[in-house]
This record gives C-alpha cells, structure tokens and sequence, in this order.
C-alpha cells in the first residue's frame, strides 16, 4: 500500500512538472557559493525587513518618541545645522587665540 501511494505521488509529480527554462542565460559567476548563498540567505533577509525592521522603525520614528530612541529624521533634514547630541567636542569655528601684548 505505501508503496502505491509512493508511486502514485511520483507518477503525480512527474506528470505536473513541465520542462526547466531559465529566464536568462547561465554563466559561471552564478555558481559561485556566495552567489548559491545569498539565494538563500535574500529572501529571508527581504521578510525580515518588512516585518521587523520597517515595523520597528516606524515605533521609534514616531514624534513622541524620537527622542527616546535617538531618531533623526531623513527627509528634508539640515545635516548643516543639526548639533544636538553631537558629544564630540568639535566646532568649525576658528579656534580662540589670546592676543599678546608687547612687554614695555
């Protein structure tokens, strides 16, 4: 019986199946095994974009909480002009120097 039933899902298969074409032509650089691996590793990567990623950016882009997780916006933003949070110390403006008068 499971014999049959093997058969009849080989028979199945092999009847449903239509002949392999590919889309372009084949050339050696898609056998490379980080090419085989990203075949593999893309979709993934595409779902967890979409229902990690952009779903969390959307919490913390939120106006209300910008400040708690140190968004900054993109669109329209002046990079020029943005100081906030910047901790390093750095101005572009000339630095200060003490002006030295001549001993009498």
């Amino acid at each position: 019986m499971k014999l049959a039933r093997a058969a009849a899902a080989f028979a199945l298969i092999l009847g449903l199946s239509g002949p392999a074409s590919a889309i372009d032509a084949y050339d050696d650089s898609q056998a490379n095994p980080l090419r085989l691996a990203a075949y593999v590793i893309h979709p993934i990567a595409y779902v967890a974009e979409w229902l990690v990623t952009r779903p969390l950016h959307r919490i913390v882009s939120q106006d209300d909480l910008e400040p708690v997780f140190g968004h900054v916006p993109h669109e329209g933003f002046d990079y020029e002009s943005y100081t906030e949070g910047l901790s390093t110390g750095v101005t572009y403006e000339e630095p200060y120097e003490a002006a030295v008068e001549p001993a009498d």
